[in-house]
């Protein structure tokens, strides 16, 4: 019964550090959002959170996680912006009233998430600045070798 409860205790204090350290990090490193995967119906599923820019990746991080790593990775050149809308009146009751909600797919997963003008107008930004796929350049060597087909250097 001790070990139990020692066990018991060190499992506390490891999940209390997790939260401590998840706080602490993310905090003041990311913008505060709403988001849910689709399909929801209502106002059910949203869940707290942030989003934070890696380059051309950004991570989402629920508030209620304990996680050391980001709950949702997007790649910029997968996301595809779907439309806007205005908050339910039933949305507006828990969420902020000058949020919009956007909603986004990834792959084939479909997502809303709910952010202030500032966190939109960032958001939508970010997903624009992609390049496009018809931009990437062909380094002629990689070409030459691939031509070959031995993959050795020309």
């Amino acid at each position: 019964m001790r070990f139990f409860l020692l066990l018991l205790a060190l499992l506390c204090a490891v999940c209390a550090l997790l939260v401590a350290w998840r706080f602490a990090t993310l905090r003041s490193r990311g913008t505060t959002v709403s988001m849910r995967k689709l399909p929801a119906s209502g106002e059910h599923g949203w869940r707290y959170g942030l989003l934070r820019y890696s380059g051309s990746t950004v991570e989402y991080f629920k508030l209620r996680s304990i996680v050391p790593f980001a709950n949702v990775t997007f790649r910029r050149n997968e996301v595809q912006l779907r439309g806007h809308r205005e908050l339910t009146v039933r949305e507006a009751s828990f969420l902020s009233p000058a949020t919009r909600v956007v909603t986004m797919s990834c792959g084939e997963d479909t997502f809303e998430i709910a952010l202030e003008p500032r966190a939109e107008m960032a958001f939508t930004a970010w997903v624009e600045a992609a390049p496009d796929a018809r931009m990437d350049r062909i380094d002629a060597k990689s070409l030459r070798r691939k031509m070959s087909g031995n993959g050795q250097r020309s």
